[in-house]
């Protein structure tokens, strides 16, 4: 046993890559924990119960509807601790895959010493295609379980109730959350507008004719060019997608191309990358954290 236990929030939208981050896990997490809290039928039931987790009898749903992302993952505490499902949480959505060295760390986390209450690892963050990245971002991957610990805020939620130190790691996985159409990461923009996050949203009889050239006009011009290898768990889904939405990722690296023909411009991009990619690599550096990814 690993004594971990991963959380997750679904919503009503269709996943395209719940079944990868699940396969992903496999290996990782003892137990998967879900505050499904879409309207009945669920559509995610099929690949809960296909997955390893289902099919080992591994996966405890909670049906509470949803109120916010808070409430959704403090369901997932409340399972947990009724389960006593482990002294760690590995911290998971649904557009997230992890490479094969989450089951390195996994099986050492009984090596972190207890003053230490997350282990973090970082993120490329994808956008519009798998090509393409916004940056890559420190992300919280596992904290340690305790019994008074709550979720707070509507959106953008934070964990209060632990007061340990932070444990990064030379280790990096996908995020794909925005590589899919305008209007999905539209209606996202949309719900968390209704949660309380600032900022403009597109009206709902706009949705379906957004023009993605002015939609992401800012960020046509910051997208970095992907030159790495996407985790081995994603290879099925990314070529599914990418013929899916072979014209929208054309047209997006067309896009990129037009709004990235300066100089100027291409040099500030090469030395954002090279920092994003000096920034997971140099955790390499603590002994303790080279031990958790090492093969």
């Amino acid at each position: 046993m690993l004594d971990v236990a991963a959380h997750l929030i679904l919503g009503p939208r269709d996943e395209p890559f719940l079944g990868t981050l699940l396969d992903s896990l496999v290996g990782a997490v003892d137990r998967l924990i879900v505050n499904d809290n879409a309207p009945g039928p669920s559509p995610h039931a099929d690949t809960l119960n296909a997955s390893w987790f289902g099919r080992n009898g591994q996966v405890a749903v909670d049906r509470t509807p949803f109120t916010d992302f808070s409430a959704a993952r403090n369901a997932c505490l409340r399972v947990h601790a009724e389960l006593e499902a482990g002294t760690w949480v590995a911290f998971v959505d649904a557009d997230e895959v992890h490479g094969a060295t989450i089951r390195n760390v996994a099986r050492r986390l009984s090596l972190v010493p207890s003053s230490y209450d997350f282990v973090d690892g970082y993120t490329w963050h994808f956008f519009a295609s798998f090509d393409l990245y916004t940056s890559i971002e420190r992300r919280m991957a596992f904290f340690r379980f305790k019994p008074d610990l709550r979720w707070h805020g509507r959106v953008h939620e934070q964990l209060v109730g632990h007061d340990g130190k932070r444990l990064a790691l030379p280790y990096v996985y996908a995020h794909y959350g925005h590589v899919l159409s305008a209007r999905r990461h539209a209606e996202k923009g949309r719900q968390y507008s209704s949660l309380g996050q600032a900022g403009a949203i597109v009206a709902r009889e706009e949705l379906d004719s957004i023009d993605v050239a002015d939609y992401f006009r800012t960020i046509w011009p910051t997208l970095l060019p992907f030159r790495g290898t996407h985790p081995q768990a994603a290879a099925r889904a990314i070529a599914l997608l990418r013929e899916r939405y072979r014209a929208d990722q054309l047209r997006a690296l067309e896009l990129v191309r037009e709004a990235q023909r300066s100089p100027w411009i291409r040099a500030r991009n090469a030395l954002l990358a090279a920092n994003y990619e000096q920034r997971w690599r140099a955790r390499a550096l603590d002994p303790l954290a080279r031990c958790l990814v090492a093969d």
